[in-house]
């Protein structure tokens, strides 16, 4: 009797974690997270996620959505996690970061070129220019401190910002080449575009947990494993494969 307790306290002691759901969400962002043509939820944060859930032997199920609903969803505790997001002090508030970021964005300057617009990366040669931004963006401190004494044009999207540097509303425009090349593309402007050195900031992505969720051990081991697949270099590769680069940090 004594032998086969013994028996059944190993088995239990030494079994799995119990497989969970998990529910995460995101917005459409390119090649992070978006839908295919036949409605799937692709993209390298998907990739990730869904291969650190399979090694942890968890199911997930993501949902896109605009991103300030995506948000809400997290801060109120409805989802387990946003897959993306960049860092910012009131983020923080409501949510644990994973502890390394998966993606890179470096924000530049994109203009036209014929344009006499001069960038060298300080914000004073540009104050008699009119800046495109997009709302709720993050273009780095340096902005931030700057943008007082700046002229700039706010939209919604990163269409209507290109947009607006070909109907001349804007001399000059901020955001992403990840986020600029499809639009780029659609617009068939490759050509009346130009893209400005040296770069504004980096902007890095995370993974972002809800704090309204018991999530301390889940947030470990995918932390944990995704530590694995950067060392094995599965996340650079991953990188490659939406034609982004990344430095891998550890």
């Amino acid at each position: 009797m004594k032998m086969y307790i013994f028996v059944v306290l190993f088995a239990l002691s030494s079994a799995p974690s119990v497989a969970k759901s998990y529910y995460f969400v995101g917005s459409h962002f390119p090649s992070i997270l978006e839908h295919n043509e036949q409605g799937q939820v692709v993209g390298l944060g998907a990739d990730i996620a869904h291969e650190i859930c399979r090694r942890l032997g968890h199911t997930l199920v993501i949902d896109i959505m605009p991103l300030k609903r995506a948000l809400k969803m997290v801060e109120q505790g409805h989802a387990d996690a946003i897959i993306g997001p960049y860092k910012s002090h009131l983020r923080e508030q409501y949510m644990h970061y994973s502890a390394l970021p998966f993606y890179e964005d470096p924000i530049v300057f994109y203009t036209k070129p014929d344009s006499e617009v001069t960038w060298v990366g300080n914000f004073a040669s540009l104050r008699k220019d009119t800046i495109g931004v997009i709302r709720g963006w993050n273009y780095g401190d340096e902005f931030k401190r700057n943008a007082s004494s700046l002229s700039l044009s706010e939209v919604a999207s990163v269409r209507a910002s290109f947009l607006q540097l070909m109907y001349d509303r804007v001399d000059v425009i901020l955001t992403h080449p990840r986020a600029a090349k499809p639009v780029i593309d659609s617009l068939n402007i490759k050509d009346k575009v130009v893209m400005l050195s040296p770069i504004v900031t980096v902007n890095q992505g995370y993974f972002g947990f809800s704090k309204r969720r018991e999530l301390d051990e889940f947030i470990n081991a995918f932390n944990a494993e995704f530590q694995k697949m950067l060392i094995n270099g599965d996340i650079v590769r991953l990188n490659k494969k939406y034609e982004l680069s990344f430095v891998a940090h550890y």
